[in-house]
C-alpha cells in the first residue's frame, strides 16, 4: 500500500471516528438519563403529567372568575396604598412592633398620609374588596393553567394581581382597626387567608412563593387584630381554623413534582426543535430586557450551542436537574414525616453537595447573552436558587404555628383574664394539640411574664434555643428588625412597642 493510499485510509478512519464517536456518546448520555428516569418510576415517583396535575375544580367551588373581576377594579386608585400603606406589625426594635392602627398618622420616610386619605381610597375600592371577601377558605382558585406545553409556556399573569389584592385587603384591615371595626378587619384578614389557601391549586414553585408572601402579610394583619380590645372569641376561632387549613410543606411537594414533570416536557420539546430553544433563548431580547447586539458570528455560536445542547449537553443537564429535584422532594417529605425542618435542610445541603453540581452559570447570563453564556446547565442552572425555597417554607410554617399559638393565647386570656402558665393549658379547648416549632419539631417555647405579657418564640434558623433573644447573631450587621430575620438568635413573636420605642424609631429610622 503506497503512502497516498495509507493517508486516505487514515483520513477515512478519522472521519468515521469523528462521526461514530459523537453518535455513540449521544446514546450513552441518553441511556444514562433514561435509566435514572426508569429508576424513579420504579420507586413510585410521579413522572407523568396525569400523576401530578391537580384534580378539576367544580364550577361552584372555583372563585377564579370572581377574583379576576375584583382585581380588574383595583387598578384605578393605587397611588396612596402603593406609596405609603398603613403600617402593619412594623418592627421598630428587636422583638417589638408598632401597633399600626393606633398611630395618629401614617408615616414612611418622607411621605405622610392621613387615615382619611386611606379611608377615601379604600372607599373607592369597596366593590373590589367586597368581591374578594366573598372568596372563602373552602374556595379554590383555578386559573386554568396549561401544564402540558412545558413550564416555559405557562402564563403567570394572575400572580401579581394576587399579591396586590392581598396588599389591598391588608390596608383595609388596618384601616378597619383604626376606626374600631374589628368585624370588618377579621373579614378582610380571612379573605387574605382564603387567597393563600385557594392558591394551593397552582402547582408551581413561583406560585408557592407568592402564596408564602401573601401569608406573611396575613400574619402581620393577624398580629394587629390580636392587639385590639374588642375582638371576640368566635372571630378568633374562625381565624384559627383558617390558619390550620394551610399546608405549605404539601404545597411545596406538589409544586416540585409538577416542576419536575413540566421540566421533562420542556427539555423534550427543546431537543425536538432548534427553533423552540432559540426562541426561548431570545425571550429577553424580545422583551427589551437585553441590549446585547448579536453579530453574525454570535448567531453562529448560538446555533452551534443549540445543536450541542440538543444532542449532548442536555442529557447530563437534565440528569443534574432530576437528581436535584429528588433531593428537594425528599427534603419536603422528611420534614412532613419527622417535623424537623432543620434536619431536613441540613440533609438537603449535604446531598446537593454530593451531586457536585459545580454550576458555572449566572442564572441570567445565558439569556442576556446566549453566545457567551454556558449552556451546559440550561435546565439545572436554577438549582441553587431553588435550594433556598425550603427555607422560606420553614419560615412561613413557623409563622403559621406561632400565629395559631398567639390566637389561642388571646382566646384563653379573653376567657380567664390572664395568659396560661404553659401551652399545655390551651389543649384541647383552644387548640387540639400544642403548636410545634417546625425548625426542630419541639413545642414552641413559651413563658408567661409577671407584667401580664408573654414570651413566645421559635429557635429560629440557627436551630438553637437562645432563651427568646430576638437580637442578631454576633457580628451580624443588619438594619432590619424583622422578627424572622435569618440572622436573629430566636424568632420571637413580637410584643407591642412602647410609645418611646416608636418615637425613637421615627427619630432614628433604619438606613
Amino acid at each position: 500500500m503506497n503512502r497516498r493510499r495509507k493517508m486516505l485510509v487514515v483520513a477515512g478512519v478519522a472521519l468515521m471516528a469523528a462521526v461514530i464517536i459523537p453518535i455513540v456518546r449521544h446514546y450513552q448520555l441518553r441511556a444514562a438519563t433514561e435509566a435514572y428516569i426508569a429508576e424513579l418510576k420504579a420507586k413510585g415517583e410521579p413522572m407523568e403529567l396525569a400523576q401530578v396535575i391537580p384534580p378539576p375544580v367544580p364550577p361552584e367551588q372555583n372563585s377564579a372568575s370572581n377574583f379576576l373581576k375584583a382585581t380588574s377594579l383595583l387598578d384605578t386608585h393605587w397611588n396612596i396604598l402603593g406609596s405609603n400603606p398603613p403600617p402593619v406589625m412594623r418592627m421598630v426594635a428587636p422583638g417589638k412592633a408598632m401597633i399600626g392602627p393606633a398611630q395618629i398618622e401614617i408615616r414612611d420616610g418622607k411621605v405622610t398620609n392621613s387615615w382619611q386619605d386611606v379611608a377615601s381610597t379604600l372607599a373607592q375600592e369597596s366593590e373590589a374588596l367586597n368581591l374578594l371577601c366573598q372568596i372563602n377558605s373552602g374556595s379554590a382558585l383555578d386559573f386554568g393553567l396549561v401544564y402540558s406545553n412545558g413550564v416555559d409556556k405557562i402564563q403567570f399573569t394572575h400572580l401579581a394581581p394576587l399579591k396586590r389584592a392581598a396588599q389591598a385587603l391588608s390596608a383595609a384591615a388596618i384601616s378597619d382597626l383604626h376606626h374600631g371595626d374589628t368585624a370588618s378587619a377579621v373579614k378582610n384578614t380571612r379573605a387574605m387567608l382564603a387567597l393563600a389557601n385557594g392558591m394551593s391549586h397552582d402547582r408551581l414553585v413561583i406560585s408557592e412563593l407568592v402564596r408564602i408572601a401573601i401569608t406573611q402579610m396575613a400574619v402581620s394583619a393577624n398580629w394587629e387584630l390580636l392587639q385590639t380590645t374588642n375582638v371576640m372569641d368566635e372571630q378568633l376561632a374562625e381565624l384559627q381554623d383558617d390558619w390550620m387549613s394551610l399546608d405549605f410543606v404539601r404545597g411545596d411537594e406538589n409544586a416540585l413534582a409538577m416542576e419536575r414533570v413540566t421540566g421533562r416536557i420542556t427539555s423534550a420539546k427543546w431537543r425536538g426543535s432548534s427553533s423552540e430553544l432559540e426562541y426561548y433563548l431570545d425571550s429577553w431580547t424580545r422583551l427589551g430586557l437585553s441590549d446585547q447586539k448579536e453579530s453574525a458570528w454570535d448567531k453562529l455560536k448560538i446555533k452551534t450551542k443549540v445543536v450541542l445542547w440538543r444532542y449532548w449537553w442536555s442529557y447530563p443537564d437534565e440528569l443534574r436537574q432530576l437528581k436535584s429535584y429528588e433531593v428537594f422532594l425528599e427534603t419536603a417529605r422528611s420534614a412532613e414525616t419527622n417535623h424537623s425542618y432543620q434536619t431536613a435542610i441540613i440533609n438537603q445541603r449535604n446531598e446537593l453537595a454530593a451531586l457536585k453540581l459545580n454550576l458555572t452559570n449566572n442564572e441570567l447570563n445565558v439569556f442576556l447573552n446566549p453566545a457567551q453564556g454556558d449552556m451546559h446547565s440550561l435546565l439545572s442552572q436554577d438549582v441553587m436558587s431553588m435550594s433556598a425555597v425550603f427555607n422560606k417554607v420553614m419560615r412561613v410554617e413557623t409563622a403559621k404555628q406561632a400565629t395559631i399559638a398567639a390566637i389561642a393565647l388571646k382566646r384563653y386570656q379573653l376567657k380567664h383574664g390572664n395568659y396560661p402558665a404553659d401551652l399545655d393549658s390551651l389543649v384541647p379547648e383552644f387548640v387540639p394539640k400544642v403548636p410545634l416549632d417546625p425548625v426542630d419539631g419541639q413545642p414552641l417555647r413559651y413563658l408567661r411574664k409577671s407584667d401580664r405579657t408573654f414570651l413566645l418564640y421559635s429557635v429560629g434558623e440557627n436551630g438553637k434555643d437562645d432563651g427568646g433573644d430576638p437580637s442578631l447573631g454576633k457580628g451580624v450587621q443588619s438594619s432590619s428588625f424583622y422578627w424572622q430575620n435569618p440572622h436573629a438568635l430566636d424568632w420571637v413573636w413580637p410584643q407591642p412597642a412602647t410609645p418611646a420605642e416608636v418615637q425613637n424609631y421615627y427619630e432614628h429610622p433604619p438606613k
